[in-house]
């Protein structure tokens, strides 16, 4: 696990190095903190470095992106399970990991985790594992999981979890078979993602959300807000880098006399 975090580390400090040679060279500002609208296309900004800053702009784009939901479970949160975050920060392997939620995210840990020797269990409360997909797709991913020696627990509902993860979990469950409860080593949850646009002083800004809290916007990608745009996780696309790039060249392609749509 030491060269796994090693190998990882290097790949993101590289891909930052990137972005931050792509800023230097295109010759925009960078700056590093956390923004609040305070009007129409302003914010002020907390420093990173301390202090504030207040900047405005003739146009705003918006790529807010998602954290990790944590589901309303008696005892989740005082567990401190992991999100996607802290698994890919991991030095050591987990003995036994319970993962909640049969997503792309929860799968992908999964089968990590399974193939560099730990003991896992997916517990999923819907039909089938990776639900936005085709059935056939789902029992196809069963299947592999399944023959990799893999639990997964399908139409099952977590009622409680005990215990903090990294030391011991216990995790209560309930499907067609009864209650039972599962202990393992640690917790990861991966049951979905929520916007990233709470407390940033969107009202204040004239941009509207949708019921689900995401950024409003239009097939142009266009927020209620005049020269204002959202990509990305935070305007609902789906969560895939590849759609947060492509978003983001129907943006560019507009402002150059394009007729792009999502």
């Amino acid at each position: 696990m030491a060269g796994v975090q090693r190998r990882k580390k290097k790949m993101v400090e590289d891909l930052i190095q990137v972005h931050l040679d792509r800023y230097k060279t295109s010759g925009a500002e960078l700056i590093m903190g956390t923004a609040r609208f305070i009007g129409p296309r302003t914010v002020e900004v907390s420093l990173a470095g301390g202090g504030t800053r207040v900047v405005a702009g003739d146009g705003v784009f918006l790529n807010l992106g998602t954290p990790a939901a944590m589901p309303d479970i008696p005892g989740l949160v005082a567990s401190q399970p992991m999100t996607h975050v802290e698994a890919l920060d991991l030095d050591r392997l987990p003995d036994h990991l319970i993962v909640l939620g049969g997503g792309y995210v929860g799968l992908e840990l999964a089968q990590a985790m399974h193939r560099f020797g730990a003991h896992v269990t997916v517990i999923e409360r819907g039909d089938q594992v990776a639900s936005r997909e085709d059935a056939d797709i789902g029992a196809g991913l069963l299947e592999l999981f399944q023959s990799e020696g893999i639990d997964v627990l399908l139409r099952t509902r977590v009622r409680s979890v005990e215990g903090r993860s990294g030391q011991h979990i216990r995790v209560e469950v309930e499907n067609s078979s009864g209650e039972q409860v599962l202990e393992a080593s640690d917790l990861l949850v991966a049951v979905g993602r929520i916007p990233n646009t709470d407390g940033i002083g969107l009202q204040q800004a004239g941009i509207e959300l949708n019921s689900e809290g995401f950024v409003k916007v239009n097939e142009r990608l266009e927020t209620s807000a005049p020269n204002v745009w959202a990509m990305g996780d935070c305007a609902g696309s789906p969560f895939f880098t590849h759609v947060a790039f492509d978003d983001f060249r129907i943006v560019r392609d507009n402002l150059n006399g394009g007729h792009r749509t999502t």
